[in-house]
């Protein structure tokens, strides 16, 4: 196999020694269901309470939405716990407790499975850790609440004034104000709820995940060959 066959089949072992392959994936269904249903009731209910306007209903299911959230967070760190003891044992810490360490030692054990003996040994190790430094991408994450809630407000705006236009009276631009108001509220919330438990973490992931292989890499040489 040529040099670049084989730093192409390395390559793949990225996905392999992923958290989300090595933890994630061994997650039951039910579980699943118990980390995402919970955060979604609220939200449903919100746009239930917006059809019949029940605009006091609406800002009540917000704290909702955040007490069920943090529940889901606290369940899935729970069941990250369990996987770990069940398959991991060895990576809990001192007090038999898992932390970010961890994880560190769960890929590199999957690692080193992966690559055998000949391909940890220094100058192999070197050898990669140089040549896929070369091929890692960049990414940044622009899109931030900020932003969002910036462009809520441009929208919002602009949707009131055209409301003024074509209001017939107050009481019509009142009640049209109201409704478009608790959607806009509705959205931001829910997108920053969002951003804060999924995407944040997602795109924080990914931006790691590009370096997952050198980072892996690294923490083997030191721990192999740097006393």
């Amino acid at each position: 196999m040529n040099q670049k066959n084989h730093i192409e089949e390395i390559s793949k072992y990225n996905a392999k020694i992923s958290i989300y392959n090595l933890v994630y994936k061994k997650f039951k269904i039910k579980w699943w269901a118990y980390i995402i249903i919970p955060p979604l009731l609220p939200t449903i209910a919100s746009f239930t309470f917006l059809f019949y306007e029940k605009d006091l209903w609406i800002v009540l299911t917000f704290p909702l939405m955040i007490f069920f959230s943090a529940i889901s967070v606290n369940y899935m760190i729970g069941r990250i716990e369990i996987i770990i003891r069940t398959y991991y044992s060895y990576a809990l810490n001192e007090n038999n407790k898992y932390n970010y360490s961890s994880f560190l030692e769960i890929q590199k054990r999957a690692l080193i499975d992966l690559l055998g003996d000949t391909l940890t040994k220094k100058d192999n190790l070197l050898f990669l850790i140089d040549k896929l430094s070369a091929q890692q991408n960049k990414y940044s994450y622009g899109l931030s609440v900020q932003t969002v809630v910036i462009t809520i407000s441009i929208i919002t705006g602009g949707f009131l004034s055209k409301f003024l236009d074509y209001s017939s009276d107050m009481q019509d631009f009142y009640d049209g104000s109201r409704i478009l108001i608790s959607v806009i509220l509705l959205i931001g919330f829910t997108i920053i709820i969002v951003d804060f438990f999924l995407v944040k973490g997602f795109v924080e992931q990914y931006v790691k995940n590009k370096n997952r292989m050198v980072r892996t890499l690294v923490n083997i040489y030191l721990d192999k060959y740097i006393e």
